[in-house]
């Protein structure tokens, strides 16, 4: 199911990981940058670009696991598209670099594909972290601190001049 929340010059899409729901999610994406932008290659480019990053959310991040969220938030400022796409799944080390394979090669055009549709594109992870100080009686401002991640988020953000 594609959930939409929508708000002047920004539109939220939800889905679960599933690759069912990634077209009507391409398709609402694809009508958001239309009336956004006005230029339909714009439209094209950037829903090339996020339907192959979320297709490689849910084959790498979630190992096709079909329940986890994925959530694009796309924005206009100025004459600028931003597209945040959020999965809570691994994250990657670093980026992929975005070269094209050889003609017959099986897979790995996805960062390519990814690279020659947007304008600028950076990925971050955001940790969300647990600190606990534990202070017991007696032993004045001494206290025992325990710190562990205890959750994270995946942003990929995207950026398209129009």
């Amino acid at each position: 199911m594609v959930k939409i929340e929508e708000k002047k010059d920004s539109i939220t899409l939800r889905i679960s990981s599933s690759i069912e729901l990634v077209s009507p999610l391409a398709e609402a994406l694809d009508a958001f940058c239309l009336a956004t932008t006005g230029s339909e290659s714009c439209a094209f480019e950037v829903q090339c670009a996020v339907v192959e990053a979320v297709n490689n959310i849910i084959l790498h991040a979630y190992n096709k696991d079909t329940h986890n969220d994925i959530i694009l938030q796309c924005r206009k400022e100025n004459s600028l598209l931003l597209i945040e796409i959020i999965d809570y799944g691994l994250s990657m080390s670093s980026l992929p670099i975005p070269s094209l394979p050889a003609f017959d090669a099986e897979n790995g055009r996805g960062w390519w594909i990814i690279h020659s549709c947007v304008d600028n594109y950076f990925y971050k992870v955001i940790e969300c972290i647990e600190r606990q100080r534990v202070y017991k009686p007696n032993e004045g401002s001494n206290y025992c601190e325990d710190i562990s991640v205890k959750s994270h988020s995946n942003v990929l953000t995207l950026t398209k001049q129009f």
